[in-house]
């Protein structure tokens, strides 16, 4: 959803895009199951970074933008080239995937230096700019975003039903939209390994390979479901319902608690439904307002503007 929406906005602003991925190869395979011994090696960083490097470079570009923190191994070989680079960290390999302490620091110490050619580090979330600043990085808060997808007005006029557009990874998601399906109808996303345990007459499952299509099912919610525990420090569910003009339920804890509050969005208690639907013109209102500040291009501009710098 970031790529994208910030693919979006530099659309809009006049830059030619294309995304370079790696897809399913070796590299990924290596993230995930052998990270905690190769990725904290100087080594490897190496072989990954001029990897990924000559993969960007076929394309000849004048500037690129590498997302997550692993893809800093590549601006020492970019910086080279004379290439403009923007590092987006997005989190934090080491805490997403439960380091132990020592190998953390040795990570944290390797984004560090394959980080400081980087002509500009951002990241999606006000709470893990602060993280990075104890880390000795410095980085600018650049938020995902949001496009505008329906009117006030349309969302005014949708019955009452709530939608889980999150992964169903954790038993007490479930727990949550069965005690809520009780009483109303919710949408679910068909995805995580606890899916085939959520049966009940209220709850309708969706899953589609369109994202237009899958806009177009969960704009017909009036509410958004978001119960998260992970260490997270923001969640793109966030501004998914927050473009539908959906007031956010929901529980949890971690640093994307912090981030929903500094961007003034509230999250209200899973036993407070009955209130919202109550109030739900006032509330759809102030969440209009918060969208508008939020919206492509213009939340975006630090980093057009750097762009656009010669």
């Amino acid at each position: 959803m970031r790529v994208d929406l910030i693919r979006e906005s530099l659309e809009l602003s006049g830059f030619k895009t294309r995304l370079v991925t790696y897809g399913d190869s070796i590299v990924k395979k290596v993230y995930n199951l052998l990270g905690d011994k190769l990725l904290i090696k100087d080594a490897f960083w190496r072989l990954i970074g001029k990897k990924l490097a000559d993969r960007i470079m076929s394309y000849n570009p004048d500037a690129v933008i590498v997302f997550t923190d692993i893809c800093a191994s590549t601006i020492p070989f970019l910086a080279k080239r004379k290439i403009k680079v923007v590092l987006s960290i997005e989190d934090l390999t080491p805490e997403y995937k439960a380091y132990p302490l020592t190998k953390a620091l040795k990570f944290y110490e390797l984004l560090k230096s394959y980080s400081s050619e980087a002509d500009l580090i951002i990241t999606p979330s006000f709470i893990l700019e602060q993280r990075l600043k104890r880390l000795g990085i410095i980085a600018t808060t650049v938020l995902i975003g949001l496009e505008s997808v329906l009117s006030l007005r349309e969302a005014l006029e949708r019955d009452q039903l709530i939608l889980h557009a999150g992964q169903l990874d954790d038993i007490r998601k479930v727990s949550i939209i069965y005690s809520i399906a009780n009483n109303y109808k919710v949408m679910v996303h068909n995805v995580g390994k606890f899916s085939g345990k959520l049966r009940h007459s209220n709850v309708i499952k969706y899953r589609f390979n369109s994202l237009k299509k899958a806009l177009e099912f969960c704009k017909k919610a009036s509410m958004g479901l978001v119960v998260e525990h992970r260490r997270a420090y923001t969640l793109s569910r966030i501004y998914y319902h927050t473009a539908l003009l959906q007031p956010i339920i929901g529980q949890g804890e971690g640093p994307w608690v912090d981030e929903v509050n500094k961007l003034g969005i509230n999250i209200y208690s899973i036993n407070s439904l009955e209130d919202i639907f109550n109030n739900y013109e006032r509330l759809a209102t102030l969440l209009a307002n918060i969208r508008e500040l939020l919206e492509i291009p213009n939340v975006h501009e630090k980093l057009i503007n750097f762009l656009r710098k010669k």
